[in-house]
């Protein structure tokens, strides 16, 4: 499921938002390695939820791994295709469908998996379950459901608004002049929700600034509400990290990785 904005809208719904995107997450790697690992304890194919532009899909593929990756987002899901060689299309499937009502007609899988904090664009209970509901449905018997999502401790919950701040500057890809990026980050205790908004000024060397704005919002649930989500879904916690490289979850991790499998009959 592509980001979406306050009105549901997908924000990454044109090229130029989606290349934005991968200007942004495009290069993150840390997680691939962990995900690769999931996917080799099992012979069924993998299952994306949130593909996106196909970052660890086609890093699965690429390793001769058969995955399926579904996500709302066209444009993103066009990337993803513009990306795959010949090798890599044997074993990659791009489907549009939203996580939270996707069938996929039976297929099961040994690994269904939800990377980089995509499944908390998901702002509701029902919506979650709804989600979470798919996934068990998906499941092979023995299969994992693997997502990393940000942990509350990651927001300063004490502060509304976080100034507005540089975050990089950067070549444009492929053209002239240079691409900065401004965040700022407004928190909600009482929703357990955080938006941010990335201010994306492109600078041409005549010195020309076009600027895009996206912004999303995210929820933030703590481990004992994942437990009774995943319960509520037919899933069990069967393990929870605190980063892509399995080290323990503690009360200074701002990243959870959870790990769950079909509730025993």
């Amino acid at each position: 499921m592509t980001p979406t904005g306050p009105a549901g809208d997908d924000i990454y719904a044109t090229d130029e938002l989606a290349a934005l995107y991968d200007s942004v997450w495009g290069g993150l790697a840390d997680d691939v390695q962990m995900y690769e690992q999931f996917a080799r304890r099992g012979d069924l194919p993998s299952l994306e939820l949130g593909a996106g532009s196909g970052r660890v899909a086609l890093h699965l593929a690429r390793a001769g791994l058969d995955v399926v990756g579904i996500d709302t987002s066209l444009p993103m899901l066009a990337r993803a295709e513009a990306a795959l060689d010949p090798e890599a299309a044997r074993h990659l499937r791009l489907v549009q469908a939203d996580m939270r009502d996707f069938d996929l007609g039976g297929e099961t899988f040994d690994l269904v998996y939800c990377a980089a904090n995509t499944f908390q664009h998901l702002l509701t209970t029902d919506d979650q379950l709804a989600a979470l509901g798919r996934v068990a449905r998906h499941l092979a018997p023995g299969g994992l459901y693997v997502m990393q999502v940000r942990a509350p401790r990651a927001i300063d919950w004490g502060v509304e608004r976080t100034p507005l701040y540089l975050r990089w500057v950067r070549p444009v890809p492929g053209g002239d002049g240079r691409l900065m990026r401004f965040d700022a980050t407004t928190a909600s205790a009482a929703a357990q929700t955080a938006t941010t908004q990335h201010l994306f000024d492109r600078v041409s060397g005549d010195g020309t600034v076009t600027r895009r704005v996206v912004e999303y919002t995210l929820r933030y649930t703590g481990l004992p509400e994942w437990k009774l989500l995943l319960r509520s879904a037919g899933l069990r916690l069967t393990a929870v990290y605190g980063d892509p490289d399995l080290s323990p979850y503690t009360d200074e991790s701002d990243t959870m990785v959870i790990v769950a499998g079909p509730e025993q009959p």
